[in-house]
């Protein structure tokens, strides 16, 4: 992080140190080019009148000439020999053409039709700042610079210093590290920071546990279907060794039941798969679901309320029909004759319940048969625990919730709430059958 910190200062000093050079230069350059031309135009006339005055003297009178002019200006006059002052082709041009310039600090203006150039200089120069003063003003501003850099950039460094030292705890293996600092200028980073922290721990020990009950779970129909092959080897006619492949056939099928429900497990948990939102017709689709039950529970009736429920509501259809499917399919195993399904909305929520008439769930294990593998009884009919789960997950991924209570038929309430993102159109009907 220091070393971070350090090339990240050097660099915003090494930048404003060239681009204060660059600045320099073209404020002196443009300066130079202004103060040449006032030069040219000020001083100019002067050159041109001293060339005048060699041009009626004659090349003869040159000396005699230089002393009259030189005691009118108070600046040295003489005539030199052109090629003494070697200049860019459009200098020697504008002296071509009878003008004066400016070159090395002296006014020049040429002599027609001659080799010799009229020079008056060297000029006073422009008072201003020596270069040791110049260099001085750099480094006050340098510093001064420098130091509120390294003042604006002390609660950053200190701030990315606390995230990388509870990152590295947490890469060492303490998942329960946090940042602490509250003050004003850190809380947001601070708070995104834990909330990831937070996420990642409880995601870990979600994993974990869900390792060990897949472990579990999967372990009763393998050793079953072991301990039926070594069976088969000790059979002792056809109809035995027949009754063994059926058990690990059952035991087999079993075991891709508990592979599916864990791949959906899984596949719901990823966000992506909640992502992609179409309106749905709450209504429809609960009939849709309740039809699929339907022949799979002949012993039950169903029956359907719809009080103010959505006919396009925006959601993830295929997953809310799996929720709606996986809590129909939970009544249809602990249900005695009756099966209701209703939708309503309430305070900017839908809500979609199922009601059974069953024994209904002590109130004790109504929070605990959301977990992954859980049953509240052993004894109930045949699954694998994932059910109800994977309820949860789904609710969880489209921003809602799923709750268990006692129903008025006097079974078990499964209640799916979501918020509603958008309701364009409510239907209310009762279906019973």
């Amino acid at each position: 992080m220091t070393r971070l910190f350090l090339r990240f200062y050097v660099g915003v000093i090494f930048i404003l140190f060239v681009a204060s050079l660059i600045a320099n230069y073209v404020y002196a350059t443009q300066s130079l080019e202004r103060n040449i031309a006032v030069i040219e135009e000020a001083l100019g006339g002067g050159a041109l009148l001293a060339r005048d005055e060699f041009i009626r003297g004659g090349e003869e009178e040159y000396l005699q000439t230089m002393e009259r002019v030189e005691s009118r200006f108070k600046y040295p006059i003489r005539v030199i020999d052109r090629s003494e002052r070697p200049m860019p082709a459009e200098m020697d041009a504008r002296l071509d053409q009878g003008e004066a310039v400016y070159f090395w600090g002296m006014i020049q203006a040429s002599l027609p039709s001659s080799p010799y150039l009229v020079e008056l200089g060297p000029l006073p120069q422009f008072v201003g700042p020596s270069d040791y003063v110049e260099l001085l003003a750099l480094a006050a501003i340098f510093l001064l610079t420098a130091v509120a850099i390294a003042f604006l950039l002390r609660p950053v460094v200190k701030q990315l210093r606390t995230v990388e030292t509870v990152a590295m705890e947490i890469a060492n293996g303490d998942f329960s590290a946090r940042i602490e600092d509250k003050s004003s200028n850190t809380v947001q980073l601070s708070h995104a920071f834990n909330t990831m922290a937070n996420h990642v721990e409880n995601s870990i020990k979600d994993q974990k546990e869900f390792l060990q009950a897949v472990s579990h779970e999967l372990r009763t129909p393998l050793a079953r279907i072991r301990f039926a092959s070594e069976l088969i080897r000790t059979a002792k006619d056809d109809e035995q060794r027949d009754t063994r492949i059926i058990a690990i056939e059952t035991a087999t099928e079993e075991l891709d039941e508990l592979v599916g429900e864990l791949l959906n497990y899984v596949r719901f948990g990823d966000a992506d798969q909640v992502a992609n939102q179409v309106p749905v017709n709450v209504p429809e689709l609960i009939e849709e679901v309740v039809e699929s039950h339907r022949p799979l529970a002949p012993n039950l009736s169903f029956h359907t309320v719809f009080s103010d429920a959505p006919t396009n509501f925006l959601t993830h259809r295929n997953g809310l029909a799996r929720a709606i499917g996986n809590l129909i399919g939970n009544a249809c195993k602990f249900g005695k004759t009756k099966v209701e399904v209703s939708a309503t909305t309430e305070s900017e929520r839908l809500l979609i319940t199922v009601d059974d008439d069953g024994n209904g769930i002590e109130e004790a294990y109504r929070e605990r048969i959301f977990e992954p593998f859980h049953r509240a009884n052993h004894e109930t009919p045949p699954g694998h625990g994932l059910g109800l789960a994977l309820v949860r997950r789904i609710c969880s991924r489209m921003d809602g919730t799923v709750i268990a209570s006692e129903s008025p038929l006097g079974g078990a309430r499964f209640q799916i709430q979501l918020p509603i993102k958008l309701n364009v159109q409510t239907a209310g009907s009762s279906n019973p059958s």
